[in-house]
């Protein structure tokens, strides 16, 4: 097959607010089916086989440190399998760190029909060394496409393949991706013919997780030739084997097309997405270019192109290319509401705290604080030089104030608006004999208390009363609360045991403390709750801890949040999360909804699982 070169003017200028212009096709060469990633430090394209300076390549592979320059390195997969000669197509490359190896999953064929196979590398760039054997054969083209998904919820190792006119399958698979599970049996996630228009043939299918959905991306009808008649359509599903819904029957327009020809490319489709050490979400797919002076293909290679998506009201949309919206990655997080507005603060900027406001808890701007670059706390203004660590802000006495940490310490400072800036008259650290840090005041009968940690043989919560002032912890009051000692709360076994991240609400006479467990870096870390009759406690633990974990939302890394009380009354937490299953930092800012349930003696914190999301912030 020749090396496509195609027409300038077919490139596409795409100009994204956060700094980067994205020029398609990304990749000006015949590379079909691309699936992109991104490990140790570079972006990793793949595609099916072509010719590479005249030679054919069974696995493209390109490398990028910038999405926009690459460099074509060669065949990821040099030696043929033993089972197949040709057509080595649709390449889905994972990195599994259970095993610690690049797994490649690519069809092939050797005369008997196409087969599924899987190769393993200990570089992404390969060489992939095939297993020996194929997972699957069968007449057609009804084996192709195969899509590695490791389910976030449960771990569970599956693949996703089809075409053929037949339908989209599932099946779980061995730890090692070697063969398919004992005993698992293969499910239909997706039939075509189903809809109008390219639905006569299904294939190109790529599963992502995102906010409790399982979205299905996948393509139809024909990909190639002078024929050639594709587009990208989504469904979803709240479990991975389904039933999948399409957008199409969600929205009753009996049409689920993502997306689809234009001016200038003919057959977009055969997708993968992929996210940016940000979070930045991308869809990566080929297609063919279209001449703009004459209206037709000049050729029918297909070029690889990417562009930006985010998810809104529940299914995946296409960037708008001059904004976007961007994942907030406080950690700690904390907001505070105040006359019809949301102000959100947390963990994350080198010299204090930035501010972001919204009006609906969805759409949030920023940072907006009044002092500089958008910070709200700056340490030019108050106490601490570097840690800055877990705000909460509050208004007492006409005034607002900020308690934070900072150098493992507590500080307290004030200002007159929550945009701040929050500042001290004296620059000073409240009184104490060791480290501690988290805090959190809770005002009650006319008392304020400071709940807190203090660092001593682990992570212990502790509670104090604070003087009318706010200037002093009354040392004498200061009690333990709560220290780890179930098992959930170390998993780990650490020798310094960790509990965290208090914060407080009364409700039917009874105290509510709701804390973080585990060192921040474990995934395991997670949120349970304690209650008490008095603030001061003592505390009971509850027994269905933890209450929001990454069992039940299928993300690392839970917790260190603070409850917040909207403008209907409702009850939701904010916290982090880790940036990805496997990537501690940036930690992400999450967002879920609860409720106190009546049902026995005790009210308890329920968690609607099905609210999580994360938060973003609007950039244009």
């Amino acid at each position: 097959m020749r090396r496509f070169i195609f027409s300038i003017l077919s490139i596409l200028f795409i100009h994204y607010s956060f700094g980067q212009t994205i020029k398609n096709p990304i990749i000006n060469k015949d590379f079909p089916d691309p699936t992109i990633i991104y490990t140790e430090g570079f972006y990793y394209a793949y595609a099916t086989n072509s010719n590479i300076d005249d030679k054919l390549a069974h696995i493209q592979v390109a490398r990028s440190k910038d999405l926009q320059n690459w460099t074509i390195l060669g065949d990821a997969l040099p030696e043929k399998p033993s089972w197949a000669d040709r057509d080595f197509w649709a390449p889905h490359v994972l990195f599994d760190s259970a095993i610690n190896q690049f797994v490649l999953f690519y069809s092939g064929e050797s005369g008997n029909g196409k087969c599924l196979g899987v190769a393993y590398a200990k570089h992404p760039a390969g060489p992939f060394k095939d297993s020996g054997k194929p997972l699957l054969c069968g007449e057609g083209f009804v084996n192709i496409d195969p899509m590695a998904f490791i389910d976030p919820k449960t771990n569970k190792k599956l693949l996703y393949w089809g075409s053929g006119h037949a339908p989209i399958k599932v099946q779980e698979m061995t730890d090692d991706w070697s063969a398919f599970r004992e005993g698992s049996k293969s499910i239909d996630v997706m039939h075509p013919g189903q809809e109008a228009q390219y639905d006569k043939l299904i294939e190109g299918a790529w599963v992502d997780y995102h906010q409790g959905h399982y979205y299905l991306y996948y393509s139809g009808d024909n990909c190639c030739g002078p024929q050639a008649s594709y587009a990208v359509m989504i469904a979803r599903a709240r479990n991975p084997f389904g039933p999948f819904e399409r957008l199409g029957s969600n929205n009753h327009s009996n049409r689920s097309v993502l997306l689809e020809k234009d001016s200038l490319w003919l057959a977009p489709g055969h997708n993968s997405i992929f996210r940016d050490p940000k979070g930045n979400i991308f869809i990566a797919y080929h297609a063919i270019p279209i001449n703009p002076n004459t209206g037709k293909p000049d050729g029918y290679g297909r070029v690889a192109l990417i562009k930006r998506i985010h998810y809104q009201e529940g299914w995946p949309k296409i960037e708008d290319a001059s904004t976007y919206s961007a994942p907030l990655t406080l950690a700690d997080p904390h907001i505070f509401y105040d006359n019809g507005t949301y102000y959100l603060y947390g963990t994350g900027a080198p010299d204090g705290f930035q501010v972001y406001s919204s009006v609906d808890l969805e759409n949030w701007t920023g940072p907006v604080g009044r002092d500089r670059n958008g910070y709200a706390l700056h340490k030019d203004h108050t106490f601490g030089t570097m840690g800055f660590w877990a705000p909460q802000v509050f208004k007492y006495k006409n005034r607002f104030y900020m308690a934070y940490t900072a150098n493992e310490q507590i500080a307290i400072a004030s200002s007159d608006s929550p945009l701040g800036p929050f500042t001290q008259d004296t620059k000073r650290a409240l009184n104490g004999p060791t480290k501690q840090i988290d805090p959190f005041i809770f005002f009650d009968k006319n008392k304020a208390y400071l709940y807190f940690v203090r660092l001593q043989d682990g992570n212990r919560i502790y509670c104090a009363e604070l003087s009318n002032d706010l200037s002093q912890i009354k040392e004498e009051t200061a009690s333990e609360c709560l220290r780890a000692d179930e098992p959930w709360e170390n998993t780990s076994d650490a020798r310094w045991p960790v509990t965290e991240g208090p914060t407080v609400i009364k409700h039917a006479g009874l105290y509510y403390l709701l804390y973080s467990a585990n060192d921040f870096r474990n995934p395991d870390y997670a949120v349970g709750y304690a209650t008490s009759s008095h603030p001061m406690g003592p505390w009971k633990k509850h027994r269905g801890n933890p209450i929001i974990s990454r069992r039940l939302i299928g993300e690392d890394g839970t917790g260190h949040g603070d409850l917040i009380q909207d403008k209907q009354g409702n009850l939701h937490y904010v916290f982090h999360t880790h940036f990805k299953n496997g990537q501690v930092a940036p930690r992400k800012t999450a967002f879920i909804d609860l409720k106190f349930e009546h049902s026995g003696n005790l009210p308890i914190i329920q968690v609607d699982s099905n609210s999580f999301r994360f938060l973003t912030v609007g950039i244009k």
